[in-house]
């Protein structure tokens, strides 16, 4: 548990849609709310990089709740669409921003003093 509040998965809701998707309830392709959850990697509660998407699914004939889901074509009919509609919030990049601009820093500075000693 203590690991888990200096590091671990965090997750974030990135939209709500309804779509076509096959309920194992109704045995059919019925519409359902479906919820895309993005999820993160953080260290010390700043977001490092983002892992995955999940689904929370509902289906409005029968009711059936279905959570943590992939998001992947098995589950919905239009992947390639709902894909490119739900992206990770640009906040979830923010280590690896903050690791890739002290490395590019670390460089310039090494460039910056050889171009000393050699004048």
């Amino acid at each position: 548990m203590l690991a888990r509040f200096f590091f671990g998965v965090n997750e974030v809701p990135i939209g709500i849609d309804e779509n076509l998707v096959r309920c194992p309830s109704c045995e059919g392709y019925n519409l359902a709310d479906i919820m895309v959850i993005s999820k993160y990697f953080h260290f010390f509660w700043i977001p490092i990089f983002p892992i995955e998407k999940d689904l929370n699914v509902i289906c409005k004939t029968c009711g059936l709740k279905r959570y943590g889901m992939n998001f992947d074509s098995n589950i919905i009919s239009n992947y390639n669409e709902i894909k490119a509609k739900f992206k990770h919030p640009w906040f979830t990049y923010i280590g690896t921003t903050i690791f890739l601009l002290i490395f590019i820093s670390i460089i310039f500075v090494l460039i910056f003093r050889q171009g000393n000693s050699t004048t």
